[in-house]
């Protein structure tokens, strides 16, 4: 009966963290306007783990002088309130790790090594 009761404990924590992932990486598919105040960065997220960061609004309007890189859900950290989401982009020249914590259904705020920002979601038109 014990080890029926811990298969069921960890079926349902796994159930729960893939429902969490499943809903984060919807979430995060789209594009979003990084809130750095010198340059308006740009990065798409797309379902197939494809990201796309582009250095400023002309890059980001014309499509071009970007840097291209894959996207993955590395691990789910469970907060008292809040879930942290850590994000690897795998790029040239160097991977770049990203922590995540929704802010709002538009709005995330992201931790790296050099500090925090946040990114607001691009609204299509």
């Amino acid at each position: 009966m014990r080890y029926f009761a811990i298969f069921l404990s960890v079926f349902f924590t796994t159930g729960c963290m893939n429902h969490k992932e499943n809903k984060f990486k919807d979430f995060l598919v789209g594009e979003w306007r990084i809130e750095n105040p010198v340059l308006q960065s740009f990065i798409r997220f797309e379902e197939n783990g494809k990201t796309t960061y582009y250095f400023n609004q002309f890059s980001y309007r014309l499509d071009s002088l970007a840097e291209i890189g894959k996207w993955k859900l590395n691990e789910i950290r469970r907060g008292k309130e809040i879930d942290t989401f850590i994000v690897k982009i795998d790029k040239k020249p160097q991977n770049t790790v990203f922590k995540f914590i929704p802010v709002d259904k538009d709005r995330i705020k992201v931790m790296d090594d050099i500090g925090q920002t946040f990114f607001t979601r691009m609204k299509k038109e």
